[in-house]
């Protein structure tokens, strides 16, 4: 991506954060299995993969490959259309994108920049009962037509960005190109909660053989666990499919916490069954 098209999906809220980012939370029970509740929009469109809730979650972890991206048509001009049907046919999906509200230019920039961005992230809700998504991972956004890959860290809040997360000293801020992630690479993403008000995320490209961290503070308790890939409905670029591998939350394969499916409304794009710790996200 160009720092241009960096800076706008990093204020999203997924990276897309753009948060683009995304997601659901959790609502305890004593007596059942709590069920999850959208900040966003029943349902959550913007998502393609699995969320899973628990009392808390401390470690969540995967691995996938950078999917190859073919960005549509007509370059920036095919993204601003598609994003133009998104807006006219989902209220431009804006409701369901953390933080997207705070930052009408970053919203116009995310709902008209095609993306791809395979994460995994911990949600939890504040004192204020703002829900904050603490995500790692890595992105496609397309560029006047050519995708530009990178890796990302954001902690966006359903309501604003404040608080972003403080990369390591060897780390080149929140997103990055150079080292590039390039299709085809093995990503290991990590995101750590300490129990009290720490959280690490470490992502990694262990073809190209960089590794890099970020911290954040908050007082919010993780009580969701996602692994999905992230897309504007209408506006999804193609992709390879993308299989997310060894997924497990707390050393226990997500599976086992009967996680919730979520799929991109337009074009659906519903993730493969989960099979213990592993399932796909097909293209489009």
């Amino acid at each position: 991506m160009t720092s241009r098209s960096n800076s706008v999906i990093r204020r999203r809220g997924w990276l897309l954060a753009a948060g683009i980012v995304p997601i659901m939370a959790l609502a305890p029970t004593a007596s059942a299995e709590p069920p999850l509740i959208s900040p966003i929009s029943p349902g959550g469109d913007n998502y393609s993969g699995y969320a899973a809730v628990a009392p808390s979650f401390k470690v969540l972890s995967a691995q996938w490959k950078v999917p190859a991206v073919t960005c549509p048509p007509f370059g920036n001009l095919g993204g601003a259309v598609n994003g133009a049907v998104n807006t006219i046919l989902t209220g431009g999906s804006v409701l369901r994108v953390p933080g997207l509200l705070n930052h009408p230019g970053a919203a116009l920039g995310t709902l008209m920049i095609p993306h791809v961005g395979p994460w995994i992230g911990l949600v939890g809700m504040g004192p204020g009962g703002d829900r904050t998504l603490i995500q790692t991972g890595t992105v496609a956004a397309c560029d006047n037509g050519v995708p530009r890959y990178s890796g990302f860290f954001e902690t966006p809040s359903f309501g604003d960005q404040a608080g972003m997360p403080v990369p390591d000293a060897d780390a080149p801020g929140n997103s990055w190109e150079s080292p590039q992630t390039v299709p085809g690479d093995d990503i290991a993403a990590t995101v750590t909660w300490d129990g009290h008000t720490t959280y690490r995320m470490t992502v990694a490209d262990t073809t190209q053989g960089w590794h890099y961290g970020a911290t954040f503070e908050s007082t919010v308790i993780p009580t969701a666990a996602l692994a999905v890939s992230e897309s504007i409905p209408y506006n999804v670029p193609t992709y390879t499919p993308i299989t997310f591998t060894n997924v497990t939350a707390d050393g226990r394969p997500l599976a086992a916490y009967n996680p919730q499916s979520l799929s991109i409304a337009a074009p659906r794009i519903t993730p493969t069954a989960i099979t213990g710790d592993s399932f796909t996200i097909p293209s489009p």
